[in-house]
């Protein structure tokens, strides 16, 4: 429902709201937010509430990155709430949060903030092919518990069993009616690969209320664990020997007939896709490392994304083949593409606009993908890759970084300002990484050499 500023204080009186958190992300992907009494709202719908530039130069340490691009004499950007993002918070007391975009002293959208670049970008898409960009996040993700000390899936249970969706019964029906008392629907629920993980598929809808979703999504997750005694994680990789946890993006357009601008029952590649399609797909791939950089931006997501595990290591793309990075589902459903790129350690924000930024540069240039991958891309010689145009994926977060570093489109798509800065923390966080010693280097090393 999209609200208006009057209904928004109106819901305030009715439902006897006291505290409203007034909340953005930073490029970490980390939430910050103020909480406000009500009778503040009105004032910050119209003024925003101001927060020190600086925050976006914090890693997900918390840390202040060096050379940062905002400093203590940067001033202030101010948090306007998106009144159409208005929802009551189902497990607080008296308690609402609004989601927000960044304004400047003078009230113009701050060039550093990911809700607006997503916004700017939504309105040339809709220039462009005359149509609405629908997107829907499907997210993997565990539930842990603490056992002497150590944190350990929450179950035993198997991929795809009922079993595990009966066990964490209490958890998954608080989790989905929170999330449908938030304005949020969910089409799939299930147990997924590793033990006590499980993925829950969010319904599509048009670009910026899915994204918003998916950031709700990820608060949510680990809210509603804590209080079931669980630690709710999306960590990409919280186990060596277990299953990953990615973030996958439906993508699909369509006009305002509501026609499927990506469906074309007459493609003689018979995968059903339009010629747009094909092309919004071959940007996905030509931006395919960049876009990596910003799907999967820690350094834990390089640790799931390897060959063989189902996670997409390499660039292309396929039919029904979960091996690729975009993946084209089945026939008799409804034409899309997924994004298999990403994970829970991202800003939506900034995957939804470098995924349109680069699907855009497919079209205007049509840039035609290829032929799609039939095989498992990771049983591929060096030699087959090279004929078929396969690439390798980052293995990195230091080389996906690199890559977004050297792409000039998606910097002048997303703002220069968000491009080098997610590029100074990411490369922070690197450096960090690289100078730990882990016990398992100590127990080979230290006894061999």
């Amino acid at each position: 429902m999209m609200y208006t500023k009057e209904r928004v204080l109106q819901l305030i009186e009715e439902h006897q709201i006291e505290f409203v958190r007034i909340e953005f992300l930073d490029y970490t992907g980390v939430t910050r937010s103020r909480t406000i009494r009500k009778e503040n709202v009105a004032s910050a719908m119209e003024q925003g509430i101001n927060f020190s530039t600086a925050i976006m130069s914090f890693d997900m340490f918390d840390e202040y990155i060096p050379n940062p691009m905002y400093g203590a004499n940067d001033g202030d950007f101010f948090a306007v709430p998106d009144p159409s993002t208005f929802a009551i918070i189902p497990y607080r007391k008296n308690t609402a949060r609004m989601l927000c975009d960044l304004v400047d002293i003078n009230g113009d959208p701050w060039p550093g903030c990911p809700r607006n670049a997503l916004k700017r970008i939504l309105q040339e898409v809709e220039a462009l092919v005359g149509g609405n960009i629908c997107m829907a996040y499907e997210q993997e993700a565990y539930l842990l518990k603490e056992e002497n000390g150590q944190l350990v899936p929450a179950d035993t249970s198997h991929c795809f069993s009922t079993d595990g969706v009966d066990i964490q019964e209490n958890f998954i029906q608080e989790f989905v009616y929170s999330m449908e008392k938030m304005g949020i629907k969910t089409e799939q629920i299930s147990s997924e690969y590793g033990p006590g993980q499980v993925e829950i598929n969010l319904r599509y809808d048009q670009c910026l209320k899915a994204t918003d979703d998916q950031v709700t999504f990820m608060h949510l997750f680990k809210q509603i664990a804590r209080k079931h005694d669980m630690i709710g994680t999306l960590m990409p990789k919280p186990f060596q020997h277990l299953a990953g946890s990615g973030l996958h993006v439906h993508i699909s357009l369509y006009n305002k007939a509501g026609e499927n601008l990506f469906k074309d029952v007459a493609d003689n590649r018979g995968l059903d896709l339009s010629e747009e399609a094909y092309y919004f797909i071959g940007g996905l791939l030509k931006h395919g490392r960049s876009l990596i950089a910003i799907g999967a931006p820690s350094i834990n997501s390089y640790k799931r994304m390897q060959p063989g595990t189902w996670a997409p290591a390499h660039i292309c793309y396929g039919a029904a083949n979960r091996s690729v990075l975009v993946r084209v589902p089945e026939k008799r459903r409804e034409r899309r593409f997924e994004f298999r790129g990403a994970d829970g350690t991202c800003n939506p924000y900034l995957l939804s606009v470098c995924l349109l930024a680069a699907g855009l540069d497919g079209i205007r240039n049509r840039i035609h993908p290829g032929e799609p991958l039939d095989v498992d891309a990771s049983v591929l010689s060096e030699a087959s890759m090279l004929e078929k145009g396969v690439q390798w994926g980052p293995r990195t977060l230091d080389e996906a970084v690199q890559s977004l570093s050297e792409d000039t489109i998606l910097a002048d798509t997303i703002g220069r300002e968000i491009w080098e800065e997610f590029i100074k923390v990411k490369r922070t966080e690197w450096n960090k990484y690289c100078q730990q010693v882990s016990e398992w280097e100590r127990s080979i090393f230290a006894q061999r050499f």
